[in-house]
């Protein structure tokens, strides 16, 4: 039970930072009042302009959200504290990876993302795991 509640945690706090971070990107760099979501190729053009400092505040927050995502259920579970966690991360990287193959990302970008979601979610997991259990 410990186990659960320490996913559901770890990736409810995971998304507050995500979406905190969104927020902050979205006041400096907001969508243009004409865009249409639907249309892929106007987004794919749009997504080229960004400079580069709207993608370092994605993957800070991505990265963060991962490091504090392994961190919580490590901790929080009560055995079983690195499957607990490593478990939080796959799920947490799933959601990650199926938002940058929705939107156009520089491959750059994404491949970045992505290596430092799973570093520092292990960190995380690593830290966590590592306190004394009576």
């Amino acid at each position: 039970m410990k186990q659960i509640f320490g996913i559901f945690t770890a990736l409810a706090a995971a998304g507050l930072i995500v979406v905190m971070a969104q927020m902050i990107r979205e006041g400096l760099y907001p969508w243009p009042p004409t865009m249409d979501l639907s249309n892929k190729k106007l987004v794919a053009e749009w997504m080229t302009q960004l400079p580069k400092s709207a993608f370092y505040i994605i993957a800070i927050s991505h990265s963060v959200a991962a490091f504090s995502a392994g961190l919580i259920s490590s901790l929080v579970a009560g055995s079983h504290r690195v499957k607990t966690g490593i478990f939080t991360i796959c799920v947490l990287l799933v959601i990650i990876l199926m938002y940058l193959l929705n939107y156009h990302f520089p491959l750059w970008f994404k491949v970045t993302d992505v290596i430092s979601v799973c570093i520092l979610g292990s960190l995380g997991i690593t830290i966590g795991s590592a306190r004394y259990v009576k």
